[in-house]
Formats: structure tokens, C-alpha cells, sequence
């Protein structure tokens, strides 16, 4: 059997793994308990209405929907952040009996999600869209469009794994991680950003490693050039997409051809976000009302430059251990810790995951540079958009900051450590890992359930 297990691909056991561990995600975590979830939802469903994007009335941002959406999250309110609320099957049974009831309809606010465009809810919208059509409950059609995330994050990653040539162990990591697979069992935005992003990955990884220019032909380029489209149109999440230049100029006919391809592939993504960036004007707020101002902030960084790098170096030493937990998941709302052994064994995990790595390709100085100065650019860029919608004008450091936000930027940094001669054999690893994931799943479902249910009474469960 442990033979077995460790000659089947990674992309078929990533699917075996993500799909029971994954389905167990949907249905352990009550409604809205994923952070923002309530507003991913009624996005969605917007977007099942046929409507693109929201409006904004009285300072408001939103759209009319169906009443009853409203009242099925109000239900769940009591239970975010508050880990004395619990819940139980009896409470999760009844929200197979409640009713869209489409007519009765209010204008519900969802001033986040509203900036997203719908690419972001491809992959949840065609179970929204399947429960209305078989006349579902709303809390079937709710159920329906989480597993719908989950499916697609599971396409999307076995795509990638399939493709990308080396570094398919990582890949397996982060994919599995417990806030990327809970993240994909809930609604968010994070799966088409994850699971794009991974795919991106693994065809620059393609890329890298092709010898013949016959290879690289404008059928790869159109996928490249659709794929970053569509990654620019999900959370606007583009941080990666430099990483186009790490594609070798060898591959093309001519230098020229080299520099036409690679631009005309961010040529595209961009347009596409400037496109949508027009569609959602005037729709923007200050996320963080109550004490952040967007045009304040802008003002002090522009008037303090030194200040704010010192801002950035101070978040950067305070944030790390926490975006490094959070990273590999406090689950629910920002709410629901893992134990320690999970914390510290996946770091290792992914360090005996890079090093045993035993495919023949190194990366030139040239290539880790310009990896480099993506990634810190990227990191720049998050901490600032986060400082100017979410924290008070001239703070100390940046609020706001979560380490999904990071996820995608993993993978190009553990490309810089990667060396073609392994140093640790390869199946052996891969076994550990196999096992070390199951067992963190395990662990992670069980999280759930004590934050969740009262399932052990005499246990005191408190952050």
C-alpha cells in the first residue's frame, strides 16, 4: 500500500486529499464563518442575476437581492469572532428549509466585494446558478455554490501540477496548506487567485525549462496572454505577472518577437484591469470607516516618504510571525488556531519539499534577481494598499495585513533556494509529506469542530 502511495502523481492524490478534506470544510463551517463571506455570497449571487456590478445610492454600495439572503446571514452574525457561540446539526438541518422567496427583495450593502469583478466568482457562480435552476432551498443553493469553489480549486491546481515540471511538491503544499483548502470550501475571491496564480506558475515553470523554439508557440502565448487577464481581473491581484520576463529570449525567433510576446501578455492584463477599474468607478469607500481615510493617507506618504519606510520596515519585523501563522491558516474569522506542531512542522515540511527537488535546472543570477525584486515589490504594494484603506493616517504599522495575501508569492520564492543536485531522496520525502498533510487536515477539521460545535464540554476552548 505505502508503495502504492508513493508512485501515484501528486496531482491525482492532491485531488483525493482535497476533495474529502475539502467537502469536510463545507459542511463543518457553518454559513458566513469564512472571513467576509457574507459579502462574497451576495456578490455571487448578484452576479447570478446577470448584474455585472453594483450600485451605489446614498453612499451606499450594493444592489437589490432577495431579502431572504440577508436574513439567513443575520442569522450567523452572533457567531463571528464570538468562539462562546456554537452551533449543531439540528441548526445546520434547518437551513435546508429556508426559502429564496425571489419577489420580497431590499437593497443589501456589500461594499468590498462590490470592487470585484466577476471572474472572481466564476468558480462558485455555476452552483448558485444550478441551485436556482433545480429550485433548491437557499441553503442547498448556499452549500451548492461552496462546493462549486471547491471543485474548481481542485481543476485548477490539478492543471497546474500537471504541468508545471519540477517543484511539484511545494505546489502540493501550499495547495493543501488548511487555509488554502478552507478558503476553497467557503465563498471568497481566493481560489480564482490561487488557483490562477498556481497555474501561472507552473507555465512560466513549462516555459523555463523548454529547449526547442518549436515548442513555444503563439498557442502558448495566447494562454499565457488569456491566463493573465484573468488574473488581473481577480482581486486585481497582478503582483506576479512580472514574473513573465523570466520566460528565456532563446525560446523566440528573434528578440524583437521576445519583447513583442512578453509585453503584449501584460499589454492585455492590464488592459483588462484598467477596463475594469473604469467599470467600478465612484464605487470605492474607506473599508475602515471608522478610522481610516484613503486621500489622508495618500497625503502622509507622499509628505513623509522616510517616515513611511520606516512603517514598512517596522510592520515587516512585527507582522512576519503572525502572516506566517495566518498563512498556514487561523481559520473561520481570524478565529480558529491550529495547534503549534502544525505551525512549525510546515515550514519544515516545505524546506525538505524544495531540497528534495530533483530535477536538472538552476536558475541564473539574473533570474533570482528579477524574482527578488518582484517579490518586494509585491510585498511593498500589499503593505501600502492595506495602509491607505485600513489604517489610521500615519500609524505605526500596517493593519489589515493576512498571510493568504502572500500564498501565490511563495512558490517564486522557493525557486531562488532551488538547487538541481537534491539532497534528500525524493519518495522518501514525498511519503513524509503525503502522511505529515493528512494528518495536519485531520488535525484542522478537528480545530472546527471544537471552535464550532459542542462536541467536548469539558473542554475549555479559548484564543
Amino acid at each position: 500500500m505505502i508503495k502504492n502511495i508513493v508512485n501515484l502523481s501528486l496531482e491525482k492524490l492532491f485531488v483525493i486529499l482535497a476533495l474529502f478534506f475539502g467537502i469536510l470544510y463545507v459542511f463543518i463551517l457553518p454559513p458566513f464563518q469564512s472571513v467576509d463571506e457574507g459579502m462574497h455570497f451576495f456578490r455571487t449571487y448578484q452576479i447570478s442575476e446577470g448584474h455585472l456590478s453594483a450600485k451605489k445610492i446614498d453612499g451606499k454600495v450594493g444592489d437589490e437581492i432577495p431579502s431572504s439572503l440577508s436574513n439567513f446571514y443575520d442569522k450567523y452574525v452572533p457567531f463571528i469572532k464570538n468562539i462562546d457561540k456554537k452551533t449543531n446539526l439540528a441548526q445546520m438541518k434547518s437551513n435546508f428549509q429556508l426559502q429564496v422567496e425571489a419577489d420580497r427583495r431590499e437593497f443589501t450593502q456589500f461594499t468590498n466585494t462590490a470592487l470585484y469583478s466577476p471572474v472572481c466568482y466564476i468558480s462558485q457562480l455555476p452552483g448558485i446558478i444550478a441551485g436556482k435552476i433545480a429550485k433548491l432551498s437557499l441553503g442547498g443553493i448556499y452549500y451548492l455554490g461552496r462546493l462549486s469553489n471547491l471543485i474548481a480549486y481542485c481543476l485548477l491546481v490539478f492543471w497546474a501540477l500537471r504541468i508545471t515540471p519540477f517543484f511539484k511538491c511545494p505546489m502540493f503544499l501550499l495547495a493543501l496548506m488548511p487555509m488554502s483548502l478552507s478558503l476553497a470550501g467557503a465563498y471568497t475571491c481566493d481560489v480564482a487567485v490561487l488557483g490562477l496564480n498556481f497555474l501561472w506558475m507552473a507555465l512560466i515553470l513549462k516555459s523555463m525549462t523548454l529547449s526547442e523554439k518549436l515548442k513555444f508557440t503563439n498557442k502558448w502565448i495566447i494562454m499565457l496572454a488569456i491566463l493573465g487577464l484573468l488574473i488581473a481581473l481577480s482581486k486585481s491581484y497582478v503582483l506576479l505577472l512580472p514574473l513573465i520576463f523570466l520566460l528565456p529570449p532563446k525560446l523566440f525567433s528573434s528578440r524583437r518577437d521576445y519583447f513583442i510576446s512578453v509585453f503584449g501578455i501584460l499589454a492585455v492584463a492590464f488592459a483588462g484591469l484598467a477596463y475594469w477599474s473604469f467599470c467600478i468607478k465612484g464605487l470605492s469607500l474607506d473599508m475602515n470607516d471608522s478610522f481610516a481615510n484613503s486621500a489622508m493617507q495618500i497625503e502622509f506618504i507622499k509628505t513623509h516618504p522616510f517616515a513611511y519606510i520606516l512603517v514598512l520596515i517596522k510592520t515587516f519585523f512585527v507582522k512576519t510571525p503572525r502572516l506566517l501563522i495566518t498563512m498556514i491558516g487561523v481559520l473561520g474569522w481570524q478565529d480558529t488556531k491550529l495547534d503549534w506542531i502544525t505551525y512549525i512542522a510546515y515550514p519544515v515540511l516545505m524546506y525538505f519539499a524544495v531540497c528534495a527537488d530533483n530535477y536538472d535546472f538552476k536558475l541564473a543570477k539574473w533570474q533570482k534577481a528579477l524574482i527578488w525584486v518582484v517579490l518586494v515589490t509585491g510585498i511593498v504594494i500589499t503593505y501600502t494598499s492595506l495602509y491607505i484603506m485600513w489604517s489610521p493616517v500615519g500609524n505605526s504599522v500596517v493593519l489589515g495585513l493576512n498571510g493568504k495575501y502572500f500564498i501565490p508569492m511563495m512558490l517564486p520564492l522557493c525557486l531562488i533556494f532551488k538547487n538541481f543536485a537534491a539532497k534528500y531522496d525524493y519518495k522518501k520525502v514525498k511519503f513524509a509529506i503525503i502522511i505529515a498533510v493528512i494528518l495536519i487536515l485531520a488535525s484542522s477539521e478537528m480545530s472546527l469542530l471544537h471552535r464550532f460545535y459542542n462536541i467536548t464540554p469539558q473542554l475549555y476552548y479559548k484564543i
